[in-house]
Parts: structure tokens; sequence; C-alpha cells
């Protein structure tokens, strides 16, 4: 096929393509994913180009930072052009053929690329269901669910255009909530001495740091998904914000294991170097100081609004809601500490890789016949059985590192 329609990176866009998602960039070229979404709006081959050499360079390659390089165009590419490109990428052989293909097993693909695949699978779906010309992404997904396998909590998506003005307004009011966490971190460390810090206290002051942390991991997620200058500006100042009040925190929680001197102020910690974690050990005092500083604190938590305490609630467990991946317990503890995929999602991926029934030389995808409905009820079938006999869970042990060849 390639060799009657010519090299996917010899078009003017292809070219760009090929530029962005070199392993080369140190990270992803937004001027130049916005000059590609241009170019295949304004062309009539357009979109045709560009998802050739988006195919060409997820197909088959194991380099996966160029993988998701190629990931990242092609959302950009969803997010800022019309039905001529999504009416390419939303059919049922681009799908499955290009990004259900990226993860099977035999690719030996990372966490990351696993979950921003499917993702993009499931956000897809979701948009596009109502659209009767682009729902062979909606069957894929719906197979796949079908199947077993477990799609990853959905954030900022930012696909569906009804949708997104209220998940903007979610996340300003999210970014309030955080300001004011920071704020009440930042008093409690120029307040209290980590010689005589009660444990209540600690307690409190780990929570909002807990709080803050998860908000910055949905921050660094949500950036490069955004087109809102302003809104990306008061995020990254948001960041920095967090930096600075993260590495006063681990400060102060290195003097309370070191038990430093109460004479110097945390609040005089501004270096943003990086810092190790230390497991904070309570340290109390019955002197009168001590009891003013407690008594001052807990005035002030008790002036704490209601809707102040629920938002800090409800972000702590949407945190928790975020890390159930799969719903499995014993299979979570593994998948966090070693970013591997768990026994059963991998189990479930081998059976899809069988039912994909691909070849070795992954170029030929396109001249396939397709599943019939015959093979596919007797996948299910067996996919019935062999649920039965799921073992019990553990982690697989491949090294995610090595991942980028």
């Amino acid at each position: 096929m390639e060799f009657l329609l010519g090299n996917p990176f010899s078009t003017p866009v292809g070219q760009r393509i090929e530029s962005a998602t070199g392993s080369s960039l140190p990270s992803e070229d937004w001027a130049l994913n916005m000059e590609i979404c241009d170019m295949i709006n304004s062309s009539e081959e357009g979109p045709k180009d560009a998802v050739r050499a988006i195919k060409k360079r997820i197909v088959g390659n194991k380099n996966f930072k160029e993988v998701m390089l190629a990931l990242t165009v092609l959302e950009t590419c969803v997010k800022n052009c019309g039905y001529r490109f999504h009416i390419l990428v939303t059919t049922r052989d681009f799908i499955e053929g290009v990004l259900v293909r990226s993860i099977i097993p035999r690719n030996n693909p990372p966490l990351v690329l696993h979950d921003r695949v499917l993702s993009i699978v499931q956000a897809w779906a979701d948009a596009f269901r109502s659209s009767p010309d682009l729902t062979g992404v909606v069957s894929v997904y719906e197979d796949l669910r079908r199947k077993g396998l477990e799609f990853p909590m959905t954030e900022l998506d930012g696909y569906t255009p009804a949708q997104a003005p209220k998940q903007v307004k979610k996340l300003k009011a999210e970014l309030e909530v955080v300001r004011s966490n920071l704020t009440m971190m930042s008093d409690m460390m120029s307040q209290l001495d980590p010689v005589t810090v009660k444990q209540a206290d600690m307690e409190l002051l780990e929570q909002l740091y807990t709080v803050c942390k998860e908000m910055q991991d949905r921050i660094v997620k949500a950036v490069p998904r955004l087109s809102e200058e302003k809104l990306i500006e008061e995020l990254l100042a948001t960041n920095d914000e967090m930096n600075t009040a993260f590495t006063r925190y681990h400060r102060f929680e290195k003097r309370i294991t070191n038990g430093q001197n109460s004479t110097q102020k945390s609040h005089t910690y501004v270096n943003l170097m990086d810092l190790p974690d230390s497991g904070a050990a309570s340290a109390t005092s019955d002197s009168s100081q001590s009891l003013s500083k407690s008594a001052s604190l807990s005035s002030q938590m008790a002036r704490l609004s209601t809707s102040e305490a629920e938002d800090i609630n409800a972000l702590l467990q949407k945190a928790s809601e975020q890390s159930e991946v799969d719903g499995l317990a014993q299979a979570q503890g593994n998948r966090l500490h070693t970013g591997t995929i768990p026994i059963n999602q991998s189990t479930v991926m081998d059976d899809i890789e069988k039912w994909l029934d691909l070849d070795d030389d992954y170029e030929d995808y396109e001249d396939t016949d397709g599943v019939t409905s015959e093979e596919f009820d007797k996948f299910l079938a067996e996919r019935a059985k062999a649920a039965e006999r799921l073992p019990s869970l553990s982690a697989s042990s491949h090294d995610i590192n090595h991942s980028e060849s």
C-alpha cells in the first residue's frame, strides 16, 4: 500500500508530523502541532495525509516516546479539526488496527501508553456516540468492555464541547480550594514550632499536603490538553506555588525528624531544590508557648467554612477514586509500584490480541477481512470459560524504564 501511495512522511503535513513526533524532541512542540491542524483544515488531502503519517508513526513502533508524541498530535487534531478528520480516525479499522494494536502484549507497552490509548478510546466513544457516522470507535469500546478490559478513570477530556465549559469551571473552583489549602499550609508552618508541634496539627498539615499533591498531579495531566492560554498560565502559576509550599513542607518535616532548634523560622525556606521525603516524628511539649500556638491554630481551624471542608474531603475522595483503575485492590499496589499491567488486564489483552488475529507484519493489517460474527461469538464463549479460571492477582515484573527502545 505504501509503495502505491508513497512515503506518508513525504507530504507537507506528513513532514511536519514526522518532525512533531521525533524522539529527539525534549517535549511536545505545541506550535508545530497547531500548524499541523491548520494544514489539515486548509487542504483537501490534509486529513488523509495526516492519518497516514500518524498511523505510520504508531503501528509497529517500539520507540514508545514517538508513539506517545504521535498520540498527542492525534488528540490535538481531533480537538481542532472537523468532520473530515474525525470520520477517518473513528473507524473500527483505525481504532483496532492502530490504537488497540499499539498496546497488545507482544509489544510490551509501558503502563502509561496502555492507559493513554484506553483513555483516548473511551473519550472518543463518549464524544461521538451521538454521531451515526462516527460510531466505529463506540463499537470497539463496547467490545473491549465486554471482554473484561477495565478503562482508566477520565478527568478533563475536553472532547465534548458542551461539557468543556463545565469542566473548566470545575477546575477553576478546585484551584481556589487548592490556593486556600496552600495559604493554610503556609500559615501553619509559620506558626508551628517543629520541635513542639502536636500530633493533631501535624496530621492536618500532612492531609493538606496530600490533597495539594494530588491536585498537582491532575494539573500536570491537564495542561497539555488545554487550549485556553490564560487558564494554562493560571495552572502553571499554581503549580509553582505548590512547589514552593512543598519545599517548605519537606524542610519543616525534616526539622521535626532532626529536632533542630525552633528559632529558625519556616517561612525563610524558599529554595526550590528537590529534597527527599522524611518520615515525620511527633514531638510534644507542655510549655505555655506550645499551648498558646496550639490554641491559635485550633481557633483558625474552627473558623473553616463547611464548604471548604467538604471541598477538601471531596478532593481526597476523588484522588482515591482516580487511583482505582481496575477496581481490584490486590493488583493496585503492585501496579502503582512497578508501572506494569495487572495479571487480569494482561490476560484480557492476550485474548484481544488473539481476537485481532495479528500477523507478524504490522503493515499488512489493512488487507485483512476483519472478524466474523461467528468468530466473535466463539471468542466471547472462550472468554467466559477463562474468567472462571482466573489466577490470583499479582503484578508482572517488567521495567517501564526499558520500554523505550
